[in-house]
């Protein structure tokens, strides 16, 4: 971990003020985008792991970086899943390591939202600072993004997946996480390996923390039964109808 840590401040002292947000990126994308749309189908052992509350994940080099995909249950609606994941400028609250997000632009069309965000993180007294393009399809119950590519980055490329999937009849979801990282040079393979694999730690973490902080903060505001039979957790809590008044003597 030392010889990691000492690698990954190298790699972060050699960032110059690259990232300029006047000036396009230097090139137009070189990993491949992801669509938004179904996950992966995961083997019947993947599968099996994952329903024994296990996190599976597995990370597949690439040329000057890493695409790492991890897949896992979060005990919260897919609902609270994806307040979290979209609360864009609240990442730095969430997320260790996020030192600032900025949302400067972003819209909707054909039911996708896009969001526009320059995320800045700073490790080991270092910044990296980049500008993405953020997409969510509320119909696929899938995000991607990409960096935005009219805006230079002090990353070489980046490109990312959620999707959100209920289980146990919408009591709880399962969440699907990959993304593919290009440094700007060449990097030890260490390198790579430890930005990758702190990555994927903090996202499979960091969502199931927060959703869990939400439904409590739910759970506290939560409207009274008056005496009806309810369950769940408030915006989803359901009550049955009260019942009817006897008949009349």
């Amino acid at each position: 971990m030392r010889v990691a840590s000492v690698l990954l401040l190298a790699v972060l002292a050699s960032f110059s003020a690259a990232d300029d947000p006047s000036k396009p990126h230097d090139h137009q994308g070189k990993l491949d985008k992801f669509k938004l749309g179904p996950p992966p189908a995961l083997s019947s052992s993947e599968r099996a792991a994952v329903d024994a509350g296990k996190t599976v994940s597995k990370t597949v080099p690439v040329e000057g970086g890493a695409r790492a995909l991890a897949v896992f249950d979060v005990a919260a609606p897919p609902a609270v899943v994806w307040a979290c994941i979209n609360d864009l400028p609240a990442y730095p609250r969430m997320v260790p390591g996020v030192h600032a997000t900025k949302v400067y632009g972003g819209g909707t069309r054909g039911g996708v939202k896009t969001t526009l965000v320059t995320w800045t993180l700073k490790l080991l007294g270092y910044s990296v600072t980049y500008h993405l393009e953020f997409q969510h399809s509320p119909s696929a119950s899938a995000a991607a993004f990409a960096l935005d590519y009219s805006r230079n980055s002090d990353i070489d490329d980046t490109v990312g997946y959620w999707h959100v999937a209920p289980r146990n009849g919408g009591s709880s979801s399962r969440v699907t996480y990959s993304a593919a990282l290009l440094l700007k040079g060449w990097f030890p393979k260490p390198v790579v390996d430890f930005l990758l694999s702190t990555t994927l730690g903090r996202a499979t973490q960091w969502v199931a923390t927060e959703a869990a902080t939400r439904l409590r903060k739910e759970g506290t505001s939560a409207a009274p039964s008056h005496g009806r039979r309810c369950t769940g957790v408030w915006p989803f809590r359901r009550c049955a109808p009260p019942p009817a008044p006897p008949p009349p003597p």
